[in-house]
């Protein structure tokens, strides 16, 4: 298992926050609506690729650090998960807590901007 500390995924958080809101901010300063939708689509990219979701080997480390274990539950239901774990394996299913439980960790650290 490769090991990300607690303080590297909250750096790596609010950098990919940080990053993903000046972005946005520079190409839509005024519409606040169109900078929202924005937003979230660039959150769900960059943690799409992110290689701590991308590679199973940190998913274990991605939802050992967040607070947002139980993100996937606003889409995901047991059933759900249940044809994740048979299609894919555990592996699957711990690369979709990862995803959805980083996406909310980088959302959140936005609205503290």
């Amino acid at each position: 298992m490769t090991n990300i500390t607690h303080k590297e995924y909250i750096h790596e958080v609010k950098l990919i926050a940080e990053n993903v809101h000046k972005e946005v901010l520079e190409e839509h300063p005024e519409d606040s609506h169109e900078r929202d939708e924005l937003m979230y689509e660039r959150v769900n990219e960059q943690i799409d690729s992110h290689m701590w979701v991308v590679y199973y080997s940190y998913n274990l480390r991605v939802i050992a650090h967040t607070s947002n274990q139980d993100a996937y539950q606003d889409i995901y239901s047991d059933e759900d998960l249940g044809s994740i774990v048979s299609e894919q394996g555990f592996k699957g299913l711990h690369s979709t807590i990862a995803y959805f439980a980083m996406v909310a960790d980088v959302n959140a650290a936005i609205d503290e901007l």
